[in-house]
């Protein structure tokens, strides 16, 4: 069923938009994108003068999540147990996603990769060009600060309050994309827009500085219970949890992050 909201009529007539856009959120079982699956997508599908489209599906992933991952965003095995697999809602998810202008926060790095994935999993080819995504996670790193929570406290001027969902998330970035749009002119222009998201700029997912961020020079986690908790913080308070991350399956980048700081605290 297509509604109407005001809200995204702003985003269609700022876009100039000639085909859908949808803004979307992925909920995992853990963030390798070659083995992990989807459990849960919620999507706002905004069409010419704010008509939407929007669902929250969970799914059936057929292997266990990550107790990480279920640290991020709450979702256990049990929750997802009887849902349908993500074959048995391809076509429909197909029809939906296919030739649009995707946006989210760090779709570009993550989202939309482990979405194209689970598309070829089950047959589908599903496929887009740099010039489709509006990534507001690229924009806010273009031109302000970096983070979910600090994107939304920086333009809509509000804290994040409830827990963490993928329909949530979507919301959300909606929001803020909204604000995007009326604070910077520059990115109605869809040739800035392509520019600021570059394959050539894009940065592996794997990579340890997606593990963390950085404001005012301070490393600051982007996952895990420890989430926008700095690492001077957890090592002060749960050195034992850097320990692990030293011992488990992280990235090289990510443990040498862990190490310089144990180091450099030890001192």
């Amino acid at each position: 069923m297509l509604l109407m909201n005001n809200k995204y009529d702003r985003i269609s007539e700022y876009l100039n938009l000639d085909k859908p856009i949808i803004i979307f959120d992925c909920e995992t079982t853990g963030r390798a994108i070659s083995s992990d699956k989807i459990i849960n997508i919620a999507y706002i599908k905004i069409f010419k003068r704010g008509h939407i489209k929007k669902d929250d599906i969970m799914f059936n992933p057929e292997m266990r999540i990550e107790a990480e991952a279920t640290a991020i965003h709450g979702i256990k095995n049990k929750h997802v147990k009887d849902k349908p697999v993500f074959k048995e809602k391809a076509q429909e998810l197909w029809d939906i996603f296919n030739s649009c202008y995707y946006s989210g926060f760090n779709i570009a790095n993550f989202d939309l990769l482990i979405l194209r994935r689970e598309f070829i999993r089950v047959g589908f080819h599903f496929d887009y060009d740099v010039k489709d995504i509006i990534d507001i996670k690229k924009i806010f790193d273009h031109l302000s600060p970096r983070t979910l929570p600090l994107a939304y406290l920086y333009y809509c001027k509000k804290e994040l309050k409830q827990a963490n969902s993928a329909m949530f998330d979507a919301e959300v970035s909606a929001e803020i994309l909204v604000k995007q749009l009326e604070k910077y002119k520059e990115i109605r222009n869809k040739e800035f827009l392509n520019k600021i998201h570059d394959e050539s700029q894009y940065e592996s997912f794997n990579s340890g500085n997606q593990k963390f961020y950085w404001v005012g020079g301070e490393i600051y986690f982007a996952f895990s219970k420890y989430k926008n908790k700095s690492l001077e913080w957890v090592y002060k308070k749960d050195r034992e949890f850097l320990e692990w991350m030293l011992r488990a399956d992280f990235s090289v980048d990510t443990k040498n992050i862990i190490r310089a700081t144990i180091d450099k605290f030890k001192q």
